[in-house]
């Protein structure tokens, strides 16, 4: 058997960052539902199975100094890259291994006990035997109490793709050459079978199988590594949950909920006749799966801890206490505008003031109780609402006591991964921020005037000259030959070039800086009246 063991190892695996992962989502979405969590504000353990590029790995140990983080791969090429990015960073608190599930579940590397275990899609790419070395590997490592992180193709969502992924996998076989080649051929049959009405395509044109198709057919070269990843591996099967909850309970895992916070809040989901059936199954696994049929679920993101206790509602209140919510977008692209399957069904009511408060600045949760606007509203209420807005991706929870860690280690990888954009690699779009022991999304312009701005600011080297600054992003856009775009327009004058990044470089400054600060991605003060115009 060769070491990849049918699992897709010619092509780097696109390198993202997975804020489900993070140690501080995971413990907050134990405490929505009502579980004893792990604390962050002591120092902790926290492994990855299956780590790619280690961008998550990486990002989560420099916005976690109090964490020690391991990150294991089987493809050299990836452990490569994971420890060139700790290097460049200088993290020492994490520690990347070119090890098999199984040499791990067997003890071949010397290890700790685990507070955290996760892995990203993993289980549902390998084959029935990994699958089993995972749960020795959770057996013998994850501590009474530890939450493991699970996420993987599920049943039934799946069903109407499973024939497009065996034909990706029959096809690339036959076709010698690297995977790119093997997709492009792949592309131009599956190409071919649509333009002739092949039966299967028509008569299975609901969104499900369009979206799987519109990804399999696009040429960008992410979507290609992510396309092997997803269709190519042999041992590549979606699972149902009570499939997996079976599997996991050889670790003495308990199921606690979904990384997906808004799982929690059934109502806004499931009509009233729908969650009249639920309460009428008795198991738990099988009910969560016949949710699954409900939503059609097809990627599922569980969480599990090895010894669930439950909390009553005072424990639950103390530890909401102790939580807070940011922003991870500008203010003004806040929305309200949530779709919600359930007739009827609204955002929470303390959804819209809480949206209002957090303009402002990070809150606890205590401090947003305290607003007039929440008077109305519980505690439990207020960190729903929170959820909601963290799951669709417009802020992110924190806690109090990890807030105060050092954030140095997060400001050396933000600055190394802004260093990348100024080469052919800019496949990092993402900045680790201290406050929420997590990352957020930091497409070019903003890393490149990231990198100008933190060595400014940390030196007290104020007013920040607004001209510098553009200057210098405008002379990296021109060594690497990249076009500047404005109004989704690609500008072609040098003086509209110059204008455009100008414009760009101070809206960055007036709006995006202050939300950098308030993660601790800058040190203070940075104020708009403190650049030059």
């Amino acid at each position: 058997m060769d070491w990849h063991e049918g699992y897709v190892s010619d092509i780097d695996y696109v390198a993202e960052f997975f804020p489900e992962q993070s140690p501080s989502l995971l413990s907050f979405a134990c405490i929505l539902n009502g579980v004893e969590p792990v604390a962050l504000d002591r120092p902790f353990t926290y492994f990855e199975l299956g780590s790619g590029q280690g961008l998550t790995a990486n990002v989560l140990a420099a916005a976690n100094p109090l964490g020690r983080f391991y990150a294991a791969d089987f493809n050299p090429a990836h452990i490569a890259a994971s420890r060139q990015l700790a290097e460049s960073a200088e993290l020492a608190n994490v520690e990347f291994l070119e090890s098999s599930f199984a040499d791990l579940a067997d003890g071949a590397v010397s290890l700790p006990q685990f507070d955290f275990v996760t892995l990203h899609g993993v289980y549902s790419w390998v084959n029935a035997e990994n699958r089993r070395h995972i749960v020795r590997f959770l057996a013998r490592y994850l501590k009474p109490g530890g939450i493991a992180y699970i996420s993987y193709n599920a049943m039934p969502g799946w069903s109407t793709t499973l024939p497009l992924q065996r034909l990706i996998l029959e096809h690339v076989d036959l076709y010698p050459g690297s995977r790119h080649q093997q997709i492009e051929h792949m592309r131009k049959l599956v190409g071919g079978l649509v333009q002739n009405n092949a039966a299967y395509f028509a008569n299975n044109a609901g969104a499900g199988l369009r979206t799987y198709l519109d990804a399999a057919m696009t040429g960008d070269a992410d979507w290609s590594s992510y396309l092997a990843h997803e269709y190519m591996n042999r041992g590549w099967e979606p699972l149902y949950h009570a499939d997996v909850v079976r599997d996991v309970a050889a670790a003495k895992l308990d199921y606690v909920g979904s990384a997906g916070l808004s799982w929690a809040l059934p109502a806004l989901y499931l009509t009233p006749a729908q969650s009249a059936l639920l309460d009428t199954i008795a198991d738990p696994a099988l009910r969560e799966t016949i949710k699954d049929y409900m939503k059609n679920t097809c990627f599922r993101k569980d969480v599990f801890v090895r010894g669930a206790r439950r909390m009553g509602p005072e424990r639950q209140r103390q530890w909401l206490e102790q939580s807070g919510i940011a922003l991870t977008v500008l203010p003004e692209q806040l929305h309200a505008g949530l779709k919600f399957p359930a007739q009827g069904a609204n955002p929470p009511a303390a959804y819209a003031p809480l949206l209002a408060a957090l303009g402002q600045g990070p809150r606890t949760l205590l401090e947003l109780a305290r607003l007039p606007a929440m008077a109305p509203h519980t505690l439990a209420e207020i960190a729903e609402a929170a959820a909601l807005l963290a799951d669709t991706g417009q802020a992110a929870p924190y806690f109090l006591g990890a807030a105060g860690a050092d954030t140095s280690p997060a400001r050396r990888l933000n600055l190394a991964i802004a260093g990348q954009a100024r080469g052919d690699e800019a496949a990092y779009r993402v900045f680790a921020a201290p406050l929420l022991g997590s990352g957020i999304k930091a497409p070019l312009f903003q890393r490149l005037v990231y990198r100008a701005v933190l060595p400014a600011v940390a030196a007290q080297a104020l007013p920040l000259n607004v001209d510098a600054i553009a200057t210098q992003v405008w002379r990296q856009m021109v060594e690497q030959g990249r076009a500047v775009v404005r109004d989704e327009l690609e500008l072609d004058s040098e003086d509209e070039i110059i204008s455009g990044i100008w414009a760009t470089v101070q809206a960055i400054l007036e709006r995006r800086s202050p939300l950098w600060r308030g993660l601790l991605m800058l040190p203070p003060p940075l104020h708009t009246e403190e650049c030059e115009q």
